[in-house]
């Protein structure tokens, strides 16, 4: 069963979890725990080995990716605090025209000694630092003060904005998570399914061989005539299919040897009733490929 297929079976009680996560961190917890669930359904029915260590590779990297999936869905904005008041459009206090106009007032009766055509002198007397200065200067020092206490009135603050703090809360869409997560494993099964094919396909190239090589003409040859000698209960037949058995590894420049004094070394000594060769051993250029078996005779 694949892995898609693995996760169809689950998906209702996948998707109940992805809602009730809320987050995209505790999405990805619970999309790892819904892998490693999958990778244990699938190792169960799964018998070929390179397969399973393919399935564990490419599930490992979807852990990896788990975060880059695109989870999220409504977003939430909300804010906590009292709320702020508008600005109100302040009335100008009566006092601050009767503060300017004295300022004025003030002023003028200050300043007209100076102005005026019959008052001779008066710079003349101001520069000298005259005692009839401090009349008129005094007028003017008021009305500066009153048009300073006239300003002061005018500025009148608005209601200060109170502190709020805004809070954003991202919402995961479980639908959109599991159809990413479905597309992932559908990579995993595609990859699977050429690893597959491809282990049919060197399985194929491989049927008819022994290992590795191709099986000649003559060794098929050798392997049906043993055949038809264990299927013919005759054992003459058998005795001469042995002898072409010999025959065949003497072209292969493999010697069959049985036991004797001189060949002692090529076989392995058993207790025996009768002295002679068990098994013959194989040499070939002098070289030992398989030990005999030989019995000495006596126990």
């Amino acid at each position: 069963m694949k892995f898609v297929e693995l996760l169809e079976r689950d998906k209702q009680n996948l998707l109940t979890e992805l809602a009730a996560s809320k987050t995209a961190e505790k999405a990805t917890h619970v999309l790892e725990n819904e892998l490693d669930k999958l990778l244990l359904m699938y190792n169960d029915q799964c018998s070929n080995e390179r397969e399973r260590d393919a399935a564990a590779y490419m599930t490992q990297a979807i852990r990896f990716s788990l975060p880059l999936i695109d989870s999220v869905g409504e977003t939430k904005v909300w804010e906590t605090g009292t709320p702020s008041s508008a600005k109100s459009k302040s009335r100008l206090n009566p006092l601050v025209f009767l503060f300017i106009i004295g300022a004025l007032v003030l002023c003028g009766l200050g300043l007209f000694p100076f102005i005026a055509p019959e008052f001779s002198g008066g710079l003349e007397s101001f520069k000298n630092f005259d005692v009839a200065l401090l009349k008129p200067l005094g007028f003017i020092a008021g009305g500066i003060a009153s048009a300073v206490v006239g300003g002061l009135l005018a500025r009148r603050p608005g209601q200060k904005q109170s502190k709020r703090t805004q809070h954003v809360e991202i919402q995961v869409d479980s639908a959109k998570i599991y159809r990413s997560f479905r597309n992932a494993l559908l990579a995993v099964d595609q990859n699977l399914e050429e690893i597959r094919a491809m282990e049919r396909w060197a399985e194929r190239e491989t049927a008819g061989t022994i290992d590795g090589h191709e099986v000649s003409d003559s060794e098929l040859d050798i392997f049906s005539d043993l055949l038809a000698a264990s299927y013919s209960n005759d054992p003459d037949f058998a005795l001469e299919k042995i002898e072409a058995i010999k025959y065949y590894l003497h072209k292969q420049q493999i010697e069959v040897v049985d036991y004797s004094p001189e060949t002692a070394q090529f076989f392995d000594m058993m207790p025996g009733q009768n002295a002679g060769t068990i098994r013959p051993a194989m040499v070939a250029s002098g070289n030992l490929l398989r030990k005999g078996i030989a019995s000495s005779g006596g126990r």
